[in-house]
């Protein structure tokens, strides 16, 4: 487990080491105390509504089922209780182990292993989530839009989920606004095209057409996460953008000094100067209101 998790996985998953007497032979209905061990019947294990990734590569899939055949299931999966179904005989939903599971009905396998846990729907998601962070096996649209529904449907600040998912709070923060890409350039990011380094200077940028038009240039020259801030500060640059009031200046210090704030509070700045005596101003981005908070704490801590 790398060790920027931390505790994380740890926390969540506790002990999942089987106690004497502990593994039954089949799943029973009455089956439902927290991290108890038992074989389940694979028919009965339903997919899970909190599972992060979306794609599996069929490749490593076909490796892990042959493994399985070899072996065996060695680690088991993670389920929480659904409810008896019409014939009695209970069902869950999977936690954690999706790639497990499929690679088990793939080897032909009537029963896996599960740990059975008490969880809500905040737990269930944290779980999986974590699960695959340790895995390192999330891309990182993937892992964006599991960190901002933890945001959305449980009303979690950027530092609560940093310190559940075991990760610093800026790097959930520029994990969640990359989802605010168009589909085009997350599409490159998930296909390995790009980096989430390469793509996040994009965000300064005005309209996704231009967004998107950036993407391409950079996946098609192989700019590094420098190149394509230099090439989103050019087009911005020579967009001269006029606003009420007049023309705006455009001066390479003044975009350095943007490019640096921007780097230190991880959002996107632009300081604009009118010509003359005008009042010139300097706009920070917020994305959400825990965002919007956690801006001030720091814009406040610094004086």
């Amino acid at each position: 487990m790398r060790k920027s998790l931390g505790r994380g996985l740890d926390a969540l998953l506790e002990s999942t080491s089987p106690e004497p007497g502990r593994l039954a032979a089949v799943a029973e209905p009455q089956a439902t105390p927290d991290r108890s061990l038992m074989m389940v019947a694979v028919e009965r294990i339903e997919p899970g509504a909190f599972q992060p990734r979306k794609h599996f590569d069929p490749i490593r899939l076909q490796e892990l089922k042959r493994a399985i055949e070899a072996q065996g299931i060695i680690e088991p999966l993670v389920v929480r209780l659904r409810g008896p179904a019409a014939d009695g005989v209970a069902h869950y939903e999977l936690i954690a182990g999706e790639r497990r599971l499929r690679a088990a009905r793939e080897a032909g396998l009537a029963t896996v292993p599960v740990v059975v846990r008490m969880l809500d729907d905040r737990a269930a998601l944290e779980m999986s989530l974590v699960e695959n962070l340790a895995r390192e096996e999330l891309n990182p649209i993937d892992e964006g839009r599991a960190l901002r529904r933890l945001s959305r449907e449980f009303n979690l600040s950027h530092d609560d989920i940093a310190a559940r998912v075991g990760k610093s709070r800026p790097y959930v923060t520029n994990s969640m606004r990359i989802i605010d890409l168009p589909d085009a350039v997350l599409a490159m990011v998930e296909a390995g095209r790009l980096s989430p380094g390469q793509v996040r200077p994009l965000l300064t940028l005005e309209t996704p057409e231009a967004q998107i038009a950036a993407a391409n240039r950079i996946a098609d020259q192989g700019l590094t996460a420098r190149g394509a801030e230099q090439l989103a500060s050019a087009h911005k640059t020579r967009r001269g953008a006029v606003t009420r009031g007049g023309p705006i200046e455009h001066d390479a210090n003044l975009m350095a000094l943007a490019e640096s704030m921007q780097r230190a509070l991880k959002r996107k700045v632009r300081i604009l100067r009118k010509r003359g005596k005008a009042p010139g101003r300097i706009e920070i981005e917020y994305y959400d209101d825990q965002d919007l908070t956690a801006l001030s704490s720091t814009l406040t801590q610094s004086r």
